[in-house]
């Protein structure tokens, strides 16, 4: 019989950032930061590369 006090599993973070003693743990992606970004850096670098 199976116990129902135990802890769910957890599953490992995308990321997870060592440096010194400065940690950063990224648990899922965040899909629409990364769409915003991509779309604005799109938008510069085509204004940048157009307005040449």
């Amino acid at each position: 019989m199976a116990d129902k006090r135990r802890s769910p599993i957890q599953s490992a973070p995308f990321l997870d950032l060592r440096i010194g003693g400065l940690r950063v743990t990224i648990k899922s992606v965040p899909y629409r930061l990364l769409a915003l970004i991509t779309a604005v850096g799109g938008s510069v670098g085509g204004a940048t590369w157009l307005g040449r």
